[in-house]
């Protein structure tokens, strides 16, 4: 686990051109002038700019190869690193007061993030940064601290100074694909479901496994078993470490879990067991995890389920939302007299749906539901054909479904919350 530190190793006069102000550039830009840098940040799918003078690049991860900015920073010899490694390369005397761990992962990592806020936080104050924004958290509760922030390594630089003027012990962050290097422990909830980025030239997996790549000297990494690769602390199934519904096994230790009668177990089974190995990890006792996880019944948008009056409502509306979820979604809300809103709030969400994999779902299962609400433009063209009506955002679409005053409403469109 040895890490290139480009910046440390460039000249303090050296120039700096950091790439995509959609995803962070000009955070990560600001931060490296506060740091003595000569840096501007760039905006590379509408422009082409003239990096010749620039003696380091900072590029995203999933920008395609053939991007013409970097394609010819390449072409003229110039050293290229992440947003990643910058970041962490930044930050990486501050917060020395407290622990930092960071999430990634192809699915579970903001349920996985919250729910070690919550054990940590019965023993420590805590701050987590991810898509539901940074959250303080102690005791067990948590109170949003600021909103809007998405999960792209840039705003990792937000978090530390939040978690530094806040005066926490722990920083959870969840970062999208891979680590800053910044981390004491670094979890990995899945590698499933893996998925093409940077125009179809990379795997998704290849970006995460940055965590390892960047790894500071001593990090602790906790994976799940499936990924197949080697971690200090491995969890799931066929390792010492794992969740079942009334149980928490960890190692030699072992303590009764006492969940909400609502949780929909499977869809926590990761992130339950990731959140504890981590906490374990870092000193909390088998029984005080099971102790902390007493009554949980899961996140908002994430299939939660409650109940108002008569009716039921199954909440599974996320930024990390795919086709597979909706399906299990169905599955789990399943009844005749389901109303369904479903598709993606294209105004929040940077990566959108699999439509046609989306598609041929609502095609298969449109017999099962009552009604059927599509949300997105990309969905619309489709609503005629499943009898379906059409809805512009999430909010739109379940005001359109309570008009009926439905017993059972499902709530699954990809969106930030």
């Amino acid at each position: 686990m040895h890490r290139y530190t480009g910046m440390q190793e460039g000249r303090r006069g050296s120039r700096i051109a950091v790439l995509d102000t959609i995803h962070g550039a000009s955070v990560i830009a600001r931060k490296m002038v506060e740091r003595g840098w000569q840096a501007e940040a760039f905006e590379v799918y509408h422009h082409n700019p003239e990096l010749s003078s620039f003696d380091l690049i900072v590029s995203p991860v999933h920008l395609s190869p053939h991007n013409p900015a970097l394609e010819e920073a390449r072409r003229e010899g110039k050293a290229v690193i992440t947003h990643h490694q910058a970041v962490g390369d930044l930050l990486r005397q501050c917060f020395p007061a407290g622990e930092i761990f960071e999430v990634t992962g192809t699915h579970s990592k903001t349920s996985t993030a919250l729910l070690l806020a919550h054990i940590l936080s019965r023993h420590r104050k805590v701050l987590s940064h991810t898509t539901r924004g940074l959250e303080i958290w102690q005791d067990g509760r948590s109170a949003i601290l600021e909103k809007g922030l998405s999960i792209a390594p840039a705003n990792v630089i937000r978090a530390v100074q939040a978690a530094e003027e806040s005066s926490v012990a722990s920083l959870i962050c969840e970062v999208s694909l891979g680590g800053t290097g910044l981390a004491d422990y670094g979890i990995l909830t899945s590698l499933s479901g893996d998925y093409m980025i940077a125009s179809g030239s990379k795997w998704a997996s290849t970006a995460k496994l940055q965590m390892l790549t960047l790894a500071k000297k001593g990090m602790r990494f906790i994976a799940d078993r499936e990924t197949r690769i080697s971690a200090d602390h491995p969890f799931g199934i066929g390792s010492g470490i794992y969740a079942c519904p009334d149980r928490l096994v960890l190692g030699k230790e072992e303590a009764i879990l006492d969940l909400g009668a609502d949780l929909d177990f499977p869809a926590y089974r990761t992130a339950i067991s990731a959140a504890a190995a981590a906490a374990n990890a870092a000193g909390i006792r088998c029984r005080d995890i099971a102790e902390a996880l007493s009554g949980f019944d899961g996140f908002p948008g994430r299939m939660k389920i409650r109940r108002e009056g008569s009716q039921t409502i199954f909440d599974s509306s996320n930024s990390g939302l795919k086709v597979r979820d909706v399906g299990r979604a169905l599955d789990r809300a399943g009844g005749s007299d389901l109303v369904a809103v479903v598709g993606e709030d294209s105004k929040t969400v940077c990566e959108g749906m699999d439509i046609p994999a989306l598609s041929d779902l609502l095609r298969r299962r449109r017999g099962e539901l009552s009604r059927l609400i599509l949300v997105g433009e990309r969905l619309q063209s489709l609503a005629e054909e499943l009898g379906a009506e059409a809805a512009v955002d999430l909010e739109e679409g379940l005001e359109k479904a309570q008009k009926s005053c439905p017993k059972r409403l499902l709530s699954s469109v990809k969106c930030f919350r």
